[in-house]
């Protein structure tokens, strides 16, 4: 659901990021990033395996092995990242599927949905791998008004 992203989602963007910082070096143990990031190892290896198949990483077998990404961080965006871990960003069925509803021609909701669904496109979409290493952690902030 679009609403709420998935745990899995979640923690797997944080993996891959994990993964991204270490782009171009040594391959990064499933063991650190798990222990850097607070997942199990054994919840971990699902995701890592979904993003594998996505195309987004490789395991390097051996001593000196792990994970590394297949692309330059600046060239993988969050919304594929997303879309992979989470599968669809359809609010509603009808949206990708036009047999799921008897009342799409007629539905004045369904544009709300679609504006939303390319909203969280859009913006996904506009954010690389590479940007959200880039960004400033914010830590204890105050808010003046």
């Amino acid at each position: 659901m679009a609403f709420k992203l998935s745990t899995k989602c979640r923690y797997g963007t944080r993996a891959i990021l994990e993964i991204a910082k270490c782009y171009g070096r040594d391959p990064i143990k499933r063991k650190s990033i798990a222990s850097s990031q607070g997942v199990s190892q054994a919840y971990l290896v699902n995701i890592l395996i979904s993003l594998k198949n996505s195309g987004f990483i490789d395991t390097v077998r051996g001593a000196h092995g792990g994970c590394v990404l297949k692309r330059p961080p600046s060239q993988i965006v969050l919304f594929d990242v997303v879309q992979a871990l989470e599968g669809s960003l359809a609010p509603v069925d009808c949206l990708e599927n036009k047999n799921a509803c008897d009342r799409i021609a007629s539905c004045k909701a369904r544009t709300v949905w679609k504006e939303l669904m390319d909203a969280q496109k859009k913006v996904l979409c506009s954010v690389t791998l590479q940007d959200v290493l880039d960004r400033k952690e914010l830590k204890d902030f105050d808010f003046c008004i």
